[in-house]
């Protein structure tokens, strides 16, 4: 592996490490946080300014390789990362960040309902640096498939909870109406029922509020990336 390949793969490593971060982040506060963003931007920055030194280094040129396709880089278990050029990646933010941006502004204009927050289309604008226009909308289609699959089976799970708990929630009552018949005092079989029902509750309140979308940008990415 050439010294540039080291780069490239450093670099792409450091982007799945922050997209991890931001993943944890707006899982626990359903935001973005723009710093983060910032420093992907950064990152991709620095990278380029790198290879460009590199290739100066070994005799080929500052710009060729600053502005030229990265080097191919192979991963685990064999599979290979093709590089793009400088121009590729300022293209590839400019359709992924302005044409999420637009259809975003589209569809709240139409539905009067929010999609996408600002913070990701943040997002998708600066992994279009690293990825390109052709993995970028790879990327995008996969966290949308991924994200619609996550609800599908979120949504199938709560019902199959909820059945089980008005299902328990009447076998209580039947078992309250006997307790009383016998005089046995039925608060044990209500309070179980409560916690049940309460505990419910809880967990979907979890999922309250914005679906955060990271998570799904940062499976999209790895996805792309080897694509």
């Amino acid at each position: 592996m050439t010294y540039v390949s080291v780069i490239t793969l450093v670099a792409y490593a450091l982007v799945l490490v922050l997209l991890a971060v931001v993943s944890v982040v707006d899982v626990r506060s359903r935001r973005v946080p723009n710093g983060l963003a910032a420093a992907i931007g950064l990152l991709w920055a620095v990278w380029r300014l790198v290879l460009g030194f590199a290739g100066k280094h070994m005799g080929l040129g500052f710009k060729a390789e600053l502005l030229g396709p990265a080097p191919d880089v192979m991963v685990p278990p064999g599979f290979s990362i093709g590089g793009i050029s400088l121009a590729s990646g300022i293209l590839g933010a400019v359709v992924l960040g302005g044409g999420l941006l637009v259809l975003t502004t589209v569809y709240e204009a139409i539905t009067h309902k929010e999609s996408f927050g600002g913070g990701d289309i943040k997002l998708m604008t600066v992994l279009g640096l690293f990825l390109g226009m052709e993995r970028g909308v790879i990327c995008l289609l996969a966290a949308c498939v991924l994200s619609v699959v996550y609800v599908l089976v979120r949504t199938l799970a709560q019902r199959l909870v909820r059945r089980r708990a008005t299902a328990e929630s009447g076998s209580a009552a039947s078992r309250c109406g006997l307790s009383e018949a016998l005089g046995e005092d039925p608060k044990p079989f209500l309070s179980d029922a409560i916690r049940g029902t309460a505990s419910e509750r809880d967990r979907d309140s979890l999922l309250a509020g914005t679906m955060p979308f990271a998570p799904f940008i940062a499976m999209g990415t790895l996805i792309a990336f080897v694509a």
